[in-house]
């Protein structure tokens, strides 16, 4: 049993884009889980809601009158990476409430410990924060102001990078439209383009999903969903409501082993690691060389991208073909964003 002052947070995201905050946590003498959540509506992220269960659970430590070290256990490495700091961001109103709070608890003698657990393995807290999360989504928000309601940063970002690539590939798919079919599974580079070297040195199945990956038309939640071979977007390893080429890289909980290594071989290659202040790193990372061979590595570790099944065989055929026409707006060109 975790000793008093523990407590589980966690943040979900329902499929129509519903946020919940959630902690639980037990008391001294009492086998009987609490549970509280906050709804967060349509305006945030799974990482606001993981930041703002980190401010619910410092609250609670702080209304009970045990003076005993807290512990908030947390599946979220990107959560705990933005509560180091306080500066301009996605999550900065969070991360400075949780940081006034801590402080808090100090100040009258209280260690506060923020520590990364893996999710979804069985650990009781973990789940019963997941479920309050959950539940939490389905309320609508309560207007008290702080960060309830208001449309996050990390959210706007999000919003605008969806609306600029569905708008690009919304022109690209009707200029192709326009060419006779064999034009449009001809492939031609712009003069200047280079190939990776280590991508074009790959096995030629592990390289397709890799270009498939870095073009995000790869045989993936979004796509497979929008050609009817599964009906939502959601990742098939973690349940989270959309599988997309930044989930799978750097968020999907039931590859945080492989991702260990993946994150290992940045280091050792010299390349930057994902930090919290970006927007897109997995868009750095398909551009910058000195990262392709763990990306390669992982993705043969993962299976990432791999459809098996014959249906499923003939979706990826599908998304190889179409990666053509995605190339033709620059594939190698993201090297420079």
């Amino acid at each position: 049993m975790a000793p008093q002052g523990t407590f589980w947070s966690d943040g979900s995201r329902l499929e129509d884009g519903r946020v919940g905050a959630g902690i639980a946590w037990k008391t001294q003498g009492n086998s009987k889980w609490h549970i509280k959540g906050r709804p967060m509506g349509k305006g945030a992220e799974v990482f606001d809601a993981e930041l703002v269960g980190v401010v619910e659970a410092l609250q609670e430590a702080e209304k009970q009158a045990t003076r005993d070290p807290v512990t908030i256990l947390l599946d979220s490495q990107a959560a705990i990476a933005r509560l180091r700091h306080t500066r301009v961001g996605p999550g900065q109103v969070a991360a400075i409430e949780a940081a006034n709070l801590a402080q808090g608890l100090v100040s009258r003698g209280q260690a506060v410990t923020i520590q990364w657990v893996p999710g979804h393995c069985g650990v009781e807290g973990n789940e019963k924060a997941d479920q309050a999360a959950k539940a939490a989504a389905t309320r609508p928000p309560i207007p008290t102001g702080g960060t309830q309601g208001q449309l996050s940063l990390a959210h706007l970002r999000r919003t605008q990078t969806e609306a600029t690539r569905e708008a690009r590939e919304r022109w690209l798919r009707e200029a192709m439209a326009k060419r006779t079919p064999a034009a449009q599974r001809t492939y031609r580079p712009h003069r200047g383009w280079r190939l990776d070297p280590a991508a074009a040195g790959a096995p030629k199945a592990l390289a397709s999903r890799y270009y498939q990956l870095k073009m995000g038309h790869a045989a993936i939640g979004p796509y497979l969903q929008r050609v009817q071979a599964q009906e939502s977007a959601a990742c098939q390893g973690c349940g989270a409501p959309r599988e997309s080429v930044h989930h799978l890289l750097l968020e999907c909980r039931e590859r945080a082993g492989p991702r260990r290594t993946l994150f290992q071989g940045l280091r050792e290659a010299g390349a930057p690691r994902p930090a919290t202040r970006e927007i897109h790193p997995e868009v750095r990372l398909f551009g910058d060389p000195r990262a392709t061979p763990a990306i390669l590595r992982y993705l043969q570790d993962t299976g990432v991208g791999a459809r098996k099944t014959p249906g499923e065989a003939q979706v990826q055929a599908r998304a190889q073909d179409e990666w053509g026409w995605g190339a033709l707006e620059g594939a190698e060109q993201m090297e420079g964003d």
